[in-house]
């Protein structure tokens, strides 16, 4: 774990919190045995990631999404998510987005960060560019998958439970860094 030097919220921040959720290429598809979610909840899927579905309902629909990938699964290995991690915090900061903790796993990523728009998206998708091209080398191609998920933060007691939950992640191998506050 990483602690930086400089505070976590810059002055200039509105009040505007975030926790933003995505994931590599192929880690979570239509089907998945640990629960999924339809676009749009266009197909009604019992279950979900804690509650999974019943083992076996939904195996057809996996096979045919792990048939329709133009490649393997991307997992991101142990060594290359400290560059991921950097990768995604130096664009952050070109943003100027204030980062209060993020956490790089083999197949997602976890940030909590304040920002002055709502307009969350776009800068996410900067960041994702950013750290896959970081380790081209290593892992060619694309390395996540479309779209994050993007949660607003409801109050303090759900902001300080965020940076506890994502500082959480160091002991499932995840690297972790956390803004000293």
């Amino acid at each position: 774990m990483s602690i930086c030097t400089e505070p976590c919220f810059s002055e200039k921040v509105a009040n505007m919190r975030y926790h933003v959720i995505w994931a590599t290429y192929g880690s979570w598809l239509p089907g998945d045995p640990r629960g999924f979610r339809t676009k749009h909840h266009r197909l009604h899927v019992d279950g979900d990631y804690r509650n999974p579905p019943p083992k076996g309902a939904y195996d057809g629909l996996y096979r045919h999404a792990r048939k329709s990938l133009k490649k393997d699964p991307v997992v991101i290995p142990d060594e290359l998510r400290v560059a991921v991690g950097k990768a995604c915090l130096e664009r952050f900061a070109l943003e100027d987005v204030a980062v209060a903790a993020i956490s790089v796993g083999g197949q997602h990523i976890h940030v909590a960060f304040e920002w002055a728009s709502d307009n969350v998206k776009p800068v996410i998708g900067r960041v994702k560019r950013v750290s896959s091209h970081r380790i081209r080398q290593w892992l060619p191609g694309r390395v996540w998958a479309a779209n994050c998920k993007v949660i607003r933060v409801r109050d303090e007691q759900h902001w300080w439970k965020l940076v506890d939950y994502i500082k959480g992640h160091e002991r499932e191998g995840s690297w972790v860094w956390v803004s000293r506050r």
